[in-house]
């Protein structure tokens, strides 16, 4: 099922009530191994002043070549220098309409490297969006349907795949609002003196698995 989804690219939903800790364990598994040839976006709409080297995997440098780091609270970003020195036309910080304004980031990055390596492969491009929840919050749910439908597109246009935290219980209203946006959801769980856990579910093929460990 992953294989088949990596293959083609996909949108995944993350959800669960869980620690931020346990949040930023799940970016960096699915922002591929360090070893792996991958192009990183992380896009951070309520980073509350934490660390982004937290999510990367260990050995990823947030102002590598191949990372795009946007923090939107703190009105910070990190992009290749190539990026930066070139003719990519970066949004100012301060627009009226925040998500807007995220979303024309992201749309620049995943562009920047679907050009910059000239064929990106499938899931090379890797984008983690933390959270959902905040933006809904600032923005509404229908504004952040709409968000994630321009985002999610342009990532399967390029093969990529993408993971979007929503760090609510898994039944949870918005969770049942989002999820038919997503090819799937990863839900988290965290119990006292065990490993984080994580099953998948596809409700296109009505399928959730067990209870793994992360």
């Amino acid at each position: 099922m992953l294989t088949r989804l990596k293959q083609d690219g996909c949108n995944l939903l993350v959800t669960g009530a869980v620690s931020e800790d346990v949040t930023e364990q799940a970016t960096r598994t699915l922002l591929g191994a360090p070893d792996e040839d991958r192009k990183r976006i992380v896009a951070l709409a309520d980073s509350g002043g934490r660390a982004v080297d937290e999510r990367l995997p260990a050995g990823v440098d947030a102002t590598g070549s191949d990372v795009w780091v946007v923090d939107q609270r703190a009105h910070r970003r990190s992009v290749p220098r190539a990026a930066e020195s070139g003719e990519v036309d970066l949004p100012t910080p301060g627009d009226d309409d925040g998500l807007a304004q995220l979303r024309e980031e992201l749309v620049i990055a995943i562009d920047y490297f679907d050009g910059a390596t000239d064929d990106l492969g499938p899931s090379e491009l890797r984008l983690s969006v933390s959270s959902l929840g905040w933006l809904a919050h600032e923005h509404g749910p229908d504004a952040v349907t709409r968000f994630v439908r321009s985002v999610s597109a342009m990532v399967r246009g390029v093969r990529g795949m993408a993971h979007y935290h929503l760090p609510r219980p898994d039944d949870d209203d918005l969770v049942d609002r989002l999820s038919p946006l997503f090819d799937a959801r990863i839900e988290l769980r965290k119990r006292d003196g065990l490993p984080t856990e994580q099953r998948w579910h596809v409700p296109r093929h009505d399928q959730t698995t067990d209870w793994v460990r992360l």
